[in-house]
């Protein structure tokens, strides 16, 4: 029956009534896709899917590397460190360090030892203050804390590097790296 009566209609009319049809079922998609009747938006109904939510990294220990070059007695120290981590703040303006502060600059210090018994060295942090920092940088630095060590003679000797920087629990975190120099 239904052939029968799409047959004695004119073309225009069949093209009305396909693009009614047509405007029905999208309005009937638009609707049920905003709500089902829950008063919650669609992305919040059960079994519903959205973007996947993204973060900042939270600020934490810096990741160290040691690259030791011994060369007879001649000890040579690459430090790698990378991370992200809370940029401090300057302790008289209460301000984070500049934007263009390398990483290790932002720490609160560092020190190391060559594990032989000599004087061991390191860097003072400054003048900074972790309370009240909230700006993040994540960065990659590598750098040469020493000249090269000369080990007076063959033996086993820990090289030990500790580094801080705000955040963490405590307000500050600290890495320790160590490597094993086998010197002949």
């Amino acid at each position: 029956m239904t052939k029968t009566l799409l047959k004695n209609l004119p073309v225009q009319q069949l093209r009305a009534g396909a693009a009614l049809v047509s405007a029905g079922l999208l309005a009937a998609v638009f609707v049920a896709g905003c709500n089902n009747g829950d008063d919650k938006p669609a992305a919040q109904q059960p079994g519903a899917t959205s973007a996947p939510a993204t973060s900042t990294p939270a600020p934490g220990k810096a990741e160290v590397t040691l690259t030791p070059t011994l060369k007879g007695r001649v000890l040579t120290m690459k430090i790698t460190v990378a991370g992200t981590v809370l940029v401090p703040l300057g302790a008289e303006d209460k301000k984070p360090l500049p934007e263009d502060t390398g990483l290790v600059d932002l720490s609160l210090g560092s020190d190391y030892n060559f594990g032989d018994g000599t004087q061991p060295g390191g860097a003072d942090g400054g003048s900074v203050v972790c309370e009240g920092a909230t700006k993040q940088k994540t960065s990659t630095e590598t750098y040469e804390p020493a000249d090269p060590h000369t080990y007076a003679k063959p033996g086993t000797y820990t090289f030990t590097y500790n580094i801080r920087f705000c955040g963490g629990e405590s307000g500050e975190t600290k890495t320790t790296k160590t490597a094993q120099i086998v010197v002949t």
